[in-house]
């Protein structure tokens, strides 16, 4: 008699992997595409500016220079940290070469630095809505993303000291800071910074900054970097998240860092690094130059971004005749829109809905909340794509709303 062998189940962090709110509508836009439908990406913060001529130029050179691509060091190469040094020197903040690990793009930095800090069971603070990678990184981990709800009304600024501070307990361990926001396109002020640092030395919780977004802010807006105000025994437990994905417009260079003067988490970083083997070679060595100062360039795309901001809110604000949250920083926004239910919405309008042969795609925002039953009625857009494509891309959801909501 055969006995039938049981297939093996998945990990539990398998089971509870949460789907991308960027990526998982990704095959139903390839479905569209592959029936003649234009697809304008608002989904996702990849920008559509040329690369920088400074990287294009790096690139041909190399091509002619470099005869082999071997592994780098597992904390990158000293060129490349040498240029993270430099550029963190420029904007006012003293590090060494051994404060600094390069990655594979932020996600990594942000994937070996929650490996580093969380065991299961740990707690860490979200700012809700948040970046919807920080609970795939802390279920990687088997850790928990705790919230904190930011208030639309407030332009999504922090709430009182009270209110993030009833969310910590004996679990946390950390708190996942982003400025200039991602998804809401807030950049909290030098004093909101302060407190956060002040409370993170209170409860002896890790503050870990994201800041891959930093110089690009408008309407007088100033970012602040966490290390230009701590002092330095508060910056034993701060671990700052980097990437020239944004600031340099080479989202797919995948070049991120770590940066701490924290040696233990360093240490642990770098071992978890020397597993993955090593960053990429070849992209490394392309950035580096403009990486050093790269603040004319940042100062350039983010007149930009606020051309691209305003024709694309001021469509949206007379299509639905409302005020949407007008963003501060990076290049995002949360808009709500008179629906049902954003993921059924955002999945028919790239299996159902087209206008002239065209459709757009949005991020469900259900996906940067913790909290069971927000964001239902919510898109986190990216304003990435030139200002005619952005007036097309308003007009485009609101026909899609009033037809949506006919049906």
């Amino acid at each position: 008699m055969s006995i039938m062998a049981k297939t093996p189940s998945i990990s539990k962090r398998g089971e509870n992997a949460p789907a991308s709110a960027v990526r998982k509508l990704v095959p139903f836009a390839d479905e569209a595409k592959k029936r003649g439908t234009k697809v304008y990406h608002i989904n996702i913060g990849d920008p559509d500016f040329e690369a920088p001529i400074e990287i294009r130029k790096s690139i041909q050179r190399l091509a002619k220079t470099e005869k082999r691509f071997p592994y780098s060091n597992s904390k990158g190469l000293k060129s490349t940290i040498d240029a993270w040094v430099t550029y963190y020197k420029n904007i006012g903040i003293k590090l060494s070469s051994d404060d600094v690990i390069v990655t594979n793009g932020g996600s990594e930095a942000l994937i070996l630095i929650s490996a580093a800090l969380l065991d299961p069971g740990d707690e860490y603070i979200v700012f809700e809505p948040y970046y919807t990678n920080y609970k795939s990184f802390g279920n990687l981990v088997s850790a928990k993303p705790v919230p904190v709800a930011l208030d639309k009304k407030s332009g999504y600024h922090l709430p009182s000291d009270k209110e993030i501070e009833k969310k910590i307990t004996k679990k946390t361990k950390a708190i996942y800071f982003t400025n200039p926001n991602n998804p809401t396109g807030t950049v909290f002020t030098k004093e909101e910074i302060l407190r956060v640092i002040a409370i993170a030395k209170k409860h002896s919780l890790f503050l870990v900054s994201d800041e891959a977004y930093y110089g690009i802010s408008f309407d007088g807006a100033k970012t602040y970097s966490v290390l230009q105000l701590a002092d330095e025994k508060m910056k034993q437990s701060i671990i700052v998240v980097d990437s020239v994905s944004k600031k340099l417009n080479v989202c797919g260079a995948r070049v991120g860092a770590v940066v701490s003067k924290n040696k233990e988490v360093m240490d642990a970083v770098f071992r978890f690094a020397q597993g993955r083997l090593s960053p990429a070679y070849l992209e490394q060595m392309m950035i580096e130059n403009l990486l050093k100062d790269p603040r004319k360039y940042v100062k350039e795309i983010t007149k930009a971004y606020k051309n691209r901001r305003d024709i694309f809110l001021e469509t949206l604000e007379k299509e639905f005749n409302t005020k949407i949250h007008k963003p501060e920083g990076a290049f995002y926004t949360m808009v709500e829109l008179p629906i049902d239910d954003i993921d059924k919405f955002a999945k028919w309008l790239l299996t159902d809905f087209s206008y002239k042969g065209e459709t757009v795609m949005v991020a469900p925002g259900t996906g940067f909340y913790a909290t069971a039953g927000k964001g239902k009625k919510e898109a986190r857009v990216a304003y990435v794509l030139n200002e005619k494509d952005l007036k097309k891309c308003a007009e485009l959801l609101a026909r899609a709303v009033k037809e949506y909501n006919s049906k």
